[in-house]
Protein backbone atom coordinates (compact mmCIF):
# COMPACT_ATOMS: atom_id res chain seq x y z
CA UNK A 1 0.00 0.00 0.00
CA UNK A 2 1.44 3.37 -1.02
CA UNK A 3 1.83 5.84 1.83
CA UNK A 4 0.52 9.39 1.49
CA UNK A 5 3.47 11.70 0.58
CA UNK A 6 1.54 14.97 0.90
CA UNK A 7 3.22 17.24 3.55
CA UNK A 8 1.16 17.93 6.61
CA UNK A 9 -0.02 21.50 7.28
CA UNK A 10 1.86 23.07 10.20
CA UNK A 11 -0.88 24.34 12.50
CA UNK A 12 -0.29 24.97 16.15
CA UNK A 13 -2.93 22.49 17.34
CA UNK A 14 -2.92 19.40 19.49
CA UNK A 15 -4.27 17.11 16.69
CA UNK A 16 -3.49 16.75 13.03
CA UNK A 17 -5.75 15.85 10.10
CA UNK A 18 -4.34 13.88 7.16
CA UNK A 19 -5.96 14.62 3.83
CA UNK A 20 -6.19 12.27 0.92
CA UNK A 21 -4.85 13.45 -2.47
CA UNK A 22 -8.31 13.02 -3.86
CA UNK A 23 -9.60 15.77 -1.65
CA UNK A 24 -7.07 18.50 -2.58
CA UNK A 25 -9.74 21.06 -3.39
CA UNK A 26 -11.45 20.55 -0.07
CA UNK A 27 -8.11 20.75 1.69
CA UNK A 28 -7.26 24.12 0.07
CA UNK A 29 -10.65 25.53 0.99
CA UNK A 30 -10.22 24.30 4.58
CA UNK A 31 -6.79 25.92 4.87
CA UNK A 32 -8.09 29.21 3.47
CA UNK A 33 -11.04 29.37 5.83
CA UNK A 34 -8.91 28.39 8.82
CA UNK A 35 -6.37 31.12 8.01
CA UNK A 36 -9.03 33.79 7.77
CA UNK A 37 -10.55 32.64 11.05
CA UNK A 38 -7.16 32.89 12.75
CA UNK A 39 -6.57 36.45 11.47
CA UNK A 40 -10.07 37.50 12.52
CA UNK A 41 -9.55 36.04 16.00
CA UNK A 42 -6.28 37.92 16.51
CA UNK A 43 -7.88 41.20 15.39
CA UNK A 44 -10.83 40.83 17.74
CA UNK A 45 -8.57 39.90 20.66
CA UNK A 46 -6.36 42.94 20.10
CA UNK A 47 -9.42 45.19 19.98
CA UNK A 48 -10.74 43.81 23.25
CA UNK A 49 -7.36 44.28 24.95
CA UNK A 50 -7.18 47.88 23.76
CA UNK A 51 -10.66 48.64 25.07
CA UNK A 52 -9.88 47.07 28.40
CA UNK A 53 -6.64 49.05 28.70
CA UNK A 54 -8.17 52.44 27.98
CA UNK A 55 -11.79 51.78 28.87
CA UNK A 56 -11.55 53.82 32.08
CA UNK A 57 -10.22 56.93 30.34
CA UNK A 58 -13.43 58.85 30.99
CA UNK A 59 -12.71 58.76 34.72
CA UNK A 60 -9.27 60.31 34.28
CA UNK A 61 -8.32 63.92 33.66
CA UNK A 62 -8.40 64.58 29.94
CA UNK A 63 -4.70 65.39 29.86
CA UNK A 64 -3.77 61.90 31.04
CA UNK A 65 -5.42 60.01 28.18
CA UNK A 66 -2.77 59.00 25.62
CA UNK A 67 -4.83 60.27 22.70
CA UNK A 68 -5.01 63.74 24.26
CA UNK A 69 -1.21 64.12 24.47
CA UNK A 70 0.92 65.46 21.63
CA UNK A 71 2.17 62.60 19.46
CA UNK A 72 5.80 63.28 20.44
CA UNK A 73 4.94 62.76 24.12
CA UNK A 74 2.96 59.50 23.89
CA UNK A 75 4.79 56.66 25.57
CA UNK A 76 7.83 58.85 26.35
CA UNK A 77 8.54 59.07 30.07
CA UNK A 78 11.21 61.71 29.51
CA UNK A 79 9.14 64.07 27.35
CA UNK A 80 8.64 67.62 28.68
CA UNK A 81 5.72 68.11 31.03
CA UNK A 82 2.82 69.80 29.16
CA UNK A 83 3.01 72.83 31.48
CA UNK A 84 6.68 73.25 30.59
CA UNK A 85 5.80 73.76 26.92
CA UNK A 86 4.13 77.12 27.49
CA UNK A 87 1.47 77.79 24.87
CA UNK A 88 2.87 75.24 22.41
CA UNK A 89 1.37 71.77 22.08
CA UNK A 90 4.65 70.00 21.44
CA UNK A 91 8.38 70.54 21.48
CA UNK A 92 8.68 70.97 17.71
CA UNK A 93 6.37 74.01 17.71
CA UNK A 94 8.39 75.97 20.27
CA UNK A 95 10.17 78.95 18.68
CA UNK A 96 13.89 79.17 19.20
CA UNK A 97 16.15 82.11 19.94
CA UNK A 98 19.69 82.69 18.79
CA UNK A 99 22.60 83.21 21.15
CA UNK A 100 25.20 85.74 20.10
CA UNK A 101 27.90 83.18 20.96
CA UNK A 102 28.20 79.59 22.09
CA UNK A 103 28.26 79.04 25.87
CA UNK A 104 31.72 78.82 27.39
CA UNK A 105 32.94 76.57 30.19
CA UNK A 106 34.59 78.80 32.78
CA UNK A 107 34.96 76.16 35.49
CA UNK A 108 38.68 76.15 36.42
CA UNK A 109 40.37 72.87 35.56
CA UNK A 110 42.16 72.94 38.92
CA UNK A 111 38.87 72.71 40.84
CA UNK A 112 38.28 69.33 42.42
CA UNK A 113 35.06 67.37 43.01
CA UNK A 114 32.98 69.72 40.87
CA UNK A 115 29.55 68.86 39.53
CA UNK A 116 27.97 69.74 36.16
CA UNK A 117 27.21 73.44 35.91
CA UNK A 118 23.47 73.18 35.36
CA UNK A 119 20.24 74.67 36.66
CA UNK A 120 17.91 72.11 38.19
CA UNK A 121 14.19 72.26 37.39
CA UNK A 122 15.02 74.33 34.31
CA UNK A 123 11.57 73.59 32.88
CA UNK A 124 10.24 76.38 35.10
CA UNK A 125 12.32 78.85 33.08
CA UNK A 126 10.00 78.37 30.10
CA UNK A 127 8.35 81.84 30.39
CA UNK A 128 11.83 83.38 30.15
CA UNK A 129 12.62 81.35 27.08
CA UNK A 130 9.37 82.46 25.47
CA UNK A 131 10.23 86.15 25.93
CA UNK A 132 13.63 85.65 24.31
CA UNK A 133 12.19 83.54 21.50
CA UNK A 134 9.44 85.96 20.50
CA UNK A 135 11.72 88.99 20.69
CA UNK A 136 8.80 91.33 21.23
CA UNK A 137 10.50 93.10 24.13
CA UNK A 138 13.70 92.83 26.17
CA UNK A 139 14.01 90.41 29.06
CA UNK A 140 13.92 92.22 32.42
CA UNK A 141 16.20 90.71 35.07
CA UNK A 142 16.50 91.67 38.74
CA UNK A 143 19.05 90.33 41.23
CA UNK A 144 18.45 90.52 44.99
CA UNK A 145 21.16 89.58 47.45
CA UNK A 146 23.46 90.21 50.38
CA UNK A 147 26.98 91.66 50.46
CA UNK A 148 28.02 89.44 47.54
CA UNK A 149 25.59 91.50 45.44
CA UNK A 150 26.07 94.82 47.25
CA UNK A 151 29.77 94.78 46.33
CA UNK A 152 28.73 95.22 42.68
CA UNK A 153 31.34 92.86 41.19
CA UNK A 154 28.98 89.87 41.13
CA UNK A 155 26.00 91.56 39.45
CA UNK A 156 28.25 93.44 37.06
CA UNK A 157 29.81 90.13 36.01
CA UNK A 158 26.34 88.67 35.40
CA UNK A 159 25.33 91.66 33.29
CA UNK A 160 28.54 91.55 31.25
CA UNK A 161 28.16 87.83 30.54
CA UNK A 162 24.48 88.15 29.62
CA UNK A 163 25.34 90.96 27.23
CA UNK A 164 27.75 88.64 25.42
CA UNK A 165 25.12 85.94 24.97
CA UNK A 166 21.79 87.71 24.43
CA UNK A 167 22.71 91.40 24.13
CA UNK A 168 21.84 94.43 26.19
CA UNK A 169 18.85 96.67 25.57
CA UNK A 170 18.48 100.34 26.26
CA UNK A 171 17.36 101.44 29.70
CA UNK A 172 13.74 100.38 30.30
CA UNK A 173 12.73 99.95 26.65
CA UNK A 174 9.23 98.83 25.72
CA UNK A 175 10.22 96.77 22.69
CA UNK A 176 13.23 95.19 21.08
CA UNK A 177 15.55 92.32 21.93
CA UNK A 178 18.24 91.81 24.56
CA UNK A 179 17.87 92.31 28.29
CA UNK A 180 17.90 94.89 31.05
CA UNK A 181 19.54 94.17 34.39
CA UNK A 182 19.10 95.75 37.82
CA UNK A 183 20.13 94.65 41.29
CA UNK A 184 19.61 95.38 44.98
CA UNK A 185 22.17 94.25 47.55
CA UNK A 186 22.56 94.88 51.27
CA UNK A 187 25.49 94.01 53.51
CA UNK A 188 24.60 91.36 56.09
CA UNK A 189 21.18 90.81 54.56
CA UNK A 190 18.92 87.81 54.89
CA UNK A 191 15.51 87.47 53.30
CA UNK A 192 14.04 89.16 56.38
CA UNK A 193 15.84 92.43 55.61
CA UNK A 194 13.91 92.84 52.36
CA UNK A 195 10.47 92.34 53.90
CA UNK A 196 9.58 96.03 53.80
CA UNK A 197 7.10 97.99 51.71
CA UNK A 198 9.94 100.18 50.49
CA UNK A 199 11.90 97.30 49.02
CA UNK A 200 8.83 95.62 47.57
CA UNK A 201 7.86 98.84 45.80
CA UNK A 202 11.36 99.08 44.34
CA UNK A 203 11.23 95.49 43.15
CA UNK A 204 7.78 95.94 41.61
CA UNK A 205 8.89 99.09 39.78
CA UNK A 206 11.35 97.02 37.75
CA UNK A 207 8.57 94.70 36.49
CA UNK A 208 11.05 91.81 36.39
CA UNK A 209 10.58 88.69 34.31
CA UNK A 210 13.39 86.88 36.11
CA UNK A 211 14.49 87.42 39.73
CA UNK A 212 17.84 85.96 40.78
CA UNK A 213 17.84 85.51 44.55
CA UNK A 214 21.40 85.33 45.94
CA UNK A 215 21.01 84.85 49.69
CA UNK A 216 22.00 82.25 52.26
CA UNK A 217 25.48 83.25 53.42
CA UNK A 218 24.23 85.23 56.42
CA UNK A 219 21.45 82.79 57.25
CA UNK A 220 24.02 79.99 57.57
CA UNK A 221 26.91 81.97 59.09
CA UNK A 222 27.01 80.45 62.55
CA UNK A 223 26.57 77.13 64.27
CA UNK A 224 23.04 78.09 65.30
CA UNK A 225 21.63 77.67 61.78
CA UNK A 226 18.17 76.08 61.72
CA UNK A 227 16.51 74.82 58.56
CA UNK A 228 12.99 75.28 59.94
CA UNK A 229 13.64 78.94 60.74
CA UNK A 230 15.24 79.54 57.34
CA UNK A 231 12.28 77.97 55.56
CA UNK A 232 9.82 80.04 57.57
CA UNK A 233 11.69 83.22 56.66
CA UNK A 234 11.61 82.30 52.98
CA UNK A 235 7.86 81.68 53.17
CA UNK A 236 7.29 85.12 54.65
CA UNK A 237 9.56 86.79 52.11
CA UNK A 238 8.02 85.11 49.07
CA UNK A 239 4.51 85.88 50.26
CA UNK A 240 5.33 89.57 49.79
CA UNK A 241 7.51 89.15 46.71
CA UNK A 242 4.83 87.21 44.86
CA UNK A 243 2.38 90.04 45.42
CA UNK A 244 4.88 92.64 44.27
CA UNK A 245 6.11 90.67 41.23
CA UNK A 246 3.39 88.11 40.43
CA UNK A 247 4.65 87.27 36.93
CA UNK A 248 8.33 86.84 37.74
CA UNK A 249 10.20 83.55 37.57
CA UNK A 250 12.44 83.24 40.64
CA UNK A 251 15.84 81.58 40.27
CA UNK A 252 17.29 80.48 43.61
CA UNK A 253 21.05 80.26 44.10
CA UNK A 254 22.95 78.57 46.91
CA UNK A 255 25.75 80.41 48.76
CA UNK A 256 29.37 79.68 47.74
CA UNK A 257 30.37 78.71 51.28
CA UNK A 258 32.46 80.50 53.89
CA UNK A 259 34.64 80.01 56.95
CA UNK A 260 33.84 80.51 60.62
CA UNK A 261 36.34 82.14 62.97
CA UNK A 262 36.89 80.24 66.19
CA UNK A 263 38.61 81.82 69.19
CA UNK A 264 40.67 79.94 71.77
CA UNK A 265 41.52 81.72 75.05
CA UNK A 266 44.19 80.66 77.51
CA UNK A 267 46.14 82.31 80.32
CA UNK A 268 49.91 82.23 80.50
CA UNK A 269 52.03 83.10 83.48
CA UNK A 270 54.85 85.56 82.82
CA UNK A 271 58.33 84.74 84.03
CA UNK A 272 58.93 88.09 85.74
CA UNK A 273 55.72 89.15 87.41
CA UNK A 274 54.25 85.67 87.73
CA UNK A 275 50.99 87.19 86.58
CA UNK A 276 48.68 85.37 84.19
CA UNK A 277 48.19 87.10 80.86
CA UNK A 278 45.20 86.41 78.64
CA UNK A 279 46.07 85.09 75.17
CA UNK A 280 43.57 84.66 72.35
CA UNK A 281 44.19 82.44 69.34
CA UNK A 282 41.92 82.55 66.32
CA UNK A 283 41.55 80.05 63.52
CA UNK A 284 39.28 79.79 60.51
CA UNK A 285 37.45 76.58 59.78
CA UNK A 286 35.00 75.67 56.99
CA UNK A 287 31.43 76.47 57.92
CA UNK A 288 29.53 73.14 58.06
CA UNK A 289 26.21 74.99 57.93
CA UNK A 290 26.79 75.98 54.29
CA UNK A 291 26.01 72.46 53.11
CA UNK A 292 22.81 72.33 55.15
CA UNK A 293 21.73 75.73 53.85
CA UNK A 294 22.38 74.70 50.24
CA UNK A 295 20.33 71.54 50.73
CA UNK A 296 17.43 73.51 52.20
CA UNK A 297 17.43 75.92 49.26
CA UNK A 298 17.42 73.05 46.75
CA UNK A 299 14.53 71.34 48.49
CA UNK A 300 12.63 74.62 48.78
CA UNK A 301 13.00 75.27 45.06
CA UNK A 302 11.74 71.82 44.17
CA UNK A 303 8.74 72.14 46.48
CA UNK A 304 7.77 75.60 45.20
CA UNK A 305 8.51 75.22 41.47
CA UNK A 306 11.58 77.45 41.41
CA UNK A 307 14.68 76.63 39.36
CA UNK A 308 17.88 76.37 41.40
CA UNK A 309 21.53 77.10 40.60
CA UNK A 310 23.50 75.19 43.23
CA UNK A 311 26.81 77.09 43.25
CA UNK A 312 27.97 75.41 46.45
CA UNK A 313 27.91 71.85 45.13
CA UNK A 314 28.78 72.77 41.55
CA UNK A 315 32.04 74.27 42.78
CA UNK A 316 33.03 71.28 44.91
CA UNK A 317 30.53 70.99 47.74
CA UNK A 318 31.37 70.20 51.33
CA UNK A 319 34.42 68.23 50.29
CA UNK A 320 36.22 70.80 48.17
CA UNK A 321 34.34 74.05 47.42
CA UNK A 322 36.14 76.22 49.95
CA UNK A 323 39.53 74.71 49.18
CA UNK A 324 38.92 75.43 45.51
CA UNK A 325 38.06 79.07 46.18
CA UNK A 326 41.04 79.59 48.48
CA UNK A 327 43.66 77.75 46.42
CA UNK A 328 42.62 79.69 43.33
CA UNK A 329 43.01 83.00 45.20
CA UNK A 330 39.34 83.84 44.71
CA UNK A 331 38.46 84.49 48.38
CA UNK A 332 39.46 87.48 50.46
CA UNK A 333 41.41 86.99 53.71
CA UNK A 334 38.18 87.17 55.73
CA UNK A 335 37.18 83.90 54.02
CA UNK A 336 33.65 85.16 53.52
CA UNK A 337 33.84 87.57 50.62
CA UNK A 338 35.59 87.23 47.28
CA UNK A 339 38.09 89.14 45.21
CA UNK A 340 36.73 90.71 42.00
CA UNK A 341 38.05 87.75 39.99
CA UNK A 342 36.07 85.45 42.27
CA UNK A 343 32.81 87.29 41.69
CA UNK A 344 33.57 87.43 37.97
CA UNK A 345 33.85 83.66 37.96
CA UNK A 346 30.56 83.37 39.88
CA UNK A 347 28.84 85.54 37.30
CA UNK A 348 30.23 83.65 34.32
CA UNK A 349 29.27 80.27 35.74
CA UNK A 350 25.74 81.42 36.54
CA UNK A 351 25.12 82.88 33.10
CA UNK A 352 26.61 79.87 31.32
CA UNK A 353 24.24 77.58 33.20
CA UNK A 354 21.31 79.91 32.51
CA UNK A 355 21.78 80.30 28.75
CA UNK A 356 22.41 76.58 28.38
CA UNK A 357 19.18 75.82 30.21
CA UNK A 358 17.22 78.31 28.13
CA UNK A 359 18.62 77.03 24.86
CA UNK A 360 17.97 73.39 25.69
Amino acid sequence: MCKDQTPLPHWNTSTRTVYSPSHSSSRKLYMLLTGWALVLGITVAASLVGERRFGEADDRPAGLHPDSLPETMRGNAFAPHPQALGNWTNEAERPTFRLLKEPDNSMPSAFRHTQPNVITHAEWLEPIRKILATGERPLRILQIGDSHVAGKSFPQAIKAALTQYIGAAESNPENGEGMTFHYFGKNGATSQHFRTDSYMQKFAAQEPDLIILSLGTNEAHGMGYREDLHESQLDQFFELLRKACPDAVILLTTPPGDYLTRSFVDYRQTSRSHRKVRHVRRSKQPNPMSARCAQLIKEYGKAHQMPVWDLYNISGGEEAALRNWVSGNYMRPDRIHFHPQGYTLHGKLLVEALVQALRN
